[in-house]
C-alpha cells in the first residue's frame, strides 16, 4: 500500500500537470494568437480560422512561419488521432480478454488489438470514402462517436473499481462519484443522438 499510494501520488501530479497546467497554457496561448491575427468575426467562427492564421503569420514574419505553424498541427492531430485508436485498441481488448474471453485461447489480447484497431480504421475510411469531407461534419460524428465511447468507458471503469479491484485502491468518493456523473452525462447525449440518428433513418 505504501508504493501504491506512492505511484498514485506521482500520477496525479503528472496528470495535473500535463492534462491541466500544460494544457490550459497552451490552449491560452493558441486562442491569443488566434484573437491576435485573425480576430472573432466571420471566419474566426468557422474553420477557416485555422488557414486565415497560418496566412496572417506567414505575411507578418515569413512564409516560414506560416508553412510550420500548419506542419506542427498537422502533426499534432496526427499524433492525437494515434493516440486515440490505440486507446480505443486497447481498452477494448483488454475488457474482452480479461471478460468473456478470459480462457480462450485463440484470441490473445495481441490478436482482438489488431482487429479493433483495423476495424477502427476501415470505419473512418468508410466514412471518408462516403463523400464526407467537411471539417465540421467530420467533427460531429467524432464527437458523437466519443459521446458513446466515454459513456461505455465510464461503466467499465465503475466496474473495474468496484467489482475487480481491491477495495484499498478502488476509487471511491469525489472519484466514484464524477465517474457515475460521467454516465449519466455521456449516456444521456448518447440516447439523444441515437433517437435522433433513428429519425433520420426510418422518418
Amino acid at each position: 500500500m505504501r508504493r501504491w499510494r506512492g505511484w498514485w501520488k506521482v500520477a496525479e501530479r503528472e496528470q495535473f500537470t500535463t492534462f491541466f497546467v500544460i494544457g490550459a497554457i497552451t490552449l491560452f496561448v493558441f486562442m491569443t494568437l488566434t484573437f491576435v491575427t485573425v480576430g472573432t468575426g466571420g471566419a474566426a467562427a468557422s474553420f477557416d480560422f485555422i488557414q486565415l492564421q497560418g496566412e496572417a503569420l506567414a505575411d507578418s514574419n515569413g512564409a516560414w512561419l506560416g508553412t510550420t505553424f500548419w506542419l506542427i498541427g498537422t502533426v499534432v492531430l496526427f499524433s492525437t488521432n494515434l493516440a486515440v485508436l490505440d486507446m480505443v485498441g486497447r481498452v477494448t481488448a483488454d475488457v474482452l480478454k480479461t471478460g468473456p474471453l478470459h480462457d480462450n485461447e485463440k484470441w490473445s489480447e495481441s490478436k482482438l488489438y489488431f482487429i479493433v484497431v483495423w476495424a477502427e480504421i476501415l470505419f473512418g475510411s468508410v466514412i471518408l470514402l462516403s463523400g464526407v469531407t467537411q471539417p465540421i461534419v467530420l467533427l460531429v460524428i467524432a464527437s458523437s462517436l466519443n459521446g458513446l465511447v466515454m459513456f461505455v468507458y465510464s461503466i467499465l471503469l465503475i466496474r473495474l473499481n468496484r467489482g475487480v479491484l481491491p477495495r484499498e485502491i478502488g476509487l471511491r468518493g469525489g472519484r466514484l462519484v464524477a465517474l457515475g456523473w460521467a454516465v449519466l452525462f455521456y449516456g444521456g447525449f448518447s440516447i439523444i443522438l441515437l433517437i435522433d440518428q433513428g429519425k433520420m433513418l426510418f422518418g
